[in-house]
């Protein structure tokens, strides 16, 4: 594996850029058709981070708009190929098993593009409760999620979206994003704890999950 991405990421590097993530909604598709193209536009020492740990997480910093929680992006390299990494993570309330800080997760219905979950967590003393509602697109790969507008939810936002592009029969590329605001009601060392310092760790988990087939258990 590790072979194999090194030579994939040299062979896909053509040109060093600084990253800076575009200015686009946080639901709307990349403008890239494959892994090759999404990486060439990297930087080198992302590509080498990425061959080394298979993880690698963006931080960008800047409000946006309202929201005080910046947008967190990612890349992570599975072993395992495109169409199966797609179907565990649509599998959404299986989060559990690989979210340690998730104590629940219940569907409680189906919308035309896909479920709306509830999710209770626990994190450090604080309680969470909120909905959301994802949007599965199984011909582009892609998964997106947001608030229920109808619940009472504990969090002030939260976006994201997983795009998911094969590297070859064996691998996939994944490109994560998400940004969540817990509100000002909330210690501002708790909205660091969700995003900043929870999302790596969490990034690393799915990794695991996805490539044991769904039976890793954190």
């Amino acid at each position: 594996m590790t072979r194999f991405v090194a030579s994939f990421l040299a062979a896909s590097f053509v040109t060093t850029v600084p990253f800076a993530p575009e200015a686009r909604a946080i639901d709307a598709p990349t403008p890239a058709n494959s892994a090759s193209e999404i990486l060439s536009a990297q930087p080198e020492e992302l590509i080498r981070r990425l061959n080394e740990k298979k993880v690698v997480i963006l931080q960008e910093v800047r409000e946006r708009g309202a929201l005080s929680g910046g947008l967190i992006l990612g890349y992570v390299i599975f072993s395992k190929p495109v169409d199966l990494v797609y179907r565990l993570l649509a599998e959404t309330s299986r989060q559990r098993e690989y979210r340690p800080e998730v104590t629940s997760i219940e569907t409680v219905r189906r919308d035309e593009f896909g479920p709306v979950d509830e999710h209770h967590l626990k994190i450090l003393f604080r309680r969470f409760s909120y909905r959301l509602v994802y949007r599965l697109e199984p011909e582009m790969h892609r998964i997106s999620w947001r608030l229920a507008e109808d619940y009472e939810n504990d969090l002030r936002a939260v976006e994201g979206f997983w795009e998911l592009f094969p590297i070859d029969e064996e691998h996939t590329l994944g490109r994560f994003g998400t940004q969540v605001d817990v509100g000002p009601a909330v210690p501002g060392f708790l909205q660091d704890w969700i995003t900043r310092k929870n999302v790596p760790r969490a990034m690393e988990q799915v990794r695991k999950w996805i490539d044991s087939d769904g039976s890793y258990r954190p």
